[in-house]
């Protein structure tokens, strides 16, 4: 019997529910046809137009994402730029895609303790509730770090292969207590300063916000929206491709080369 979009719709709910992904979010299937099989599938960061053609010309009939490529509602669908325009693309090709996202962020193993796991943090507790659909939702886990705040950006540097933006960090004193939350994490800098943190792992953190932080005693490593999520997005593949074994290929699309930041 084949395996259908469907099962592995059911296979990615049961292992990260779709209801926890905050309320405000797009989860599960975006495009395509619950009935229609799998044969070869590919997990991809996010659905570039990039991501769009290697899926199409590598005859994929399922993509799963974990940005969401539908975040906002579309007037159209039309062969042009943009989320609209890889829609049609994927529709005609009969790719079919499910976005994951918060979901796969709260779940256990997701990309919140990818990223804990990744930077060696021990002993982690959780911060940063969502609203979700019913499902309880953490986006950020905070630990120990037995090591130094300049060995602490090192691990950043090393692990996730940038090099991070840092705003009051001691190098010779200890790193105590880190929040790390992947994505985009600015608006969780008073969470994570209740959580007794010392030092705030994420991305995207503006300037009236790492103010913020440094007002509350919580020095900041930006390491970028993408960079903080990789280490999750390889656990979505290797999930996905447990959940297939034996019934279709599955092959890692998320290129590293999608983050649109450069280092100079």
């Amino acid at each position: 019997m084949s395996f259908l979009i469907q099962d592995l719709l059911e296979a990615l709910d049961r292992r990260a529910p779709f209801a926890s992904a905050a309320v405000w979010d797009a989860v599960g299937l975006q495009v395509g046809g619950l009935r229609r099989p799998v044969n070869r599938a590919a997990v991809v960061h996010e659905v570039t137009s990039g991501a769009a053609q290697r899926l199409v010309a590598g005859g994929y009939d399922a993509a799963v994402t974990y940005h969401p490529l539908l975040f906002r509602p579309l007037s159209s669908v039309v062969d042009r730029p943009g989320p609209e325009g890889r829609v049609m693309t994927l529709a005609e090709a009969g790719v079919s895609v499910i976005a994951v996202h918060t979901s796969w962020d709260a779940a256990p193993g997701g990309c919140a303790d990818a990223l804990a796991a990744a930077l060696g943090l021990e002993a982690c507790g959780r911060f940063a509730e969502l609203e979700t659909g019913g499902e309880e939702g953490w986006l950020g886990r905070v630990g120990i770090f037995a090591g130094g705040a300049d060995r602490l950006a090192a691990e950043v540097r090393e692990k996730l292969g940038v090099i991070p933006r840092v705003a009051g960090l001691r190098g010779d004193s200890p790193a105590g207590r880190v929040a790390v939350l992947p994505g985009s994490g600015g608006s969780f800098v008073e969470e994570a300063a209740a959580a007794g943190a010392d030092v705030y792992v994420t991305g995207d953190v503006s300037h009236h916000q790492v103010r913020l932080a440094l007002d509350l005693g919580l020095a900041v490593i930006d390491p970028g929206h993408i960079p903080t999520e990789r280490p999750g997005v390889r656990g979505l593949y290797d999930f996905t491709a447990g959940a297939l074994a034996g019934a279709a290929t599955v092959d890692d699309l998320s290129d590293p080369g999608d983050h649109p930041w450069e280092a100079v």
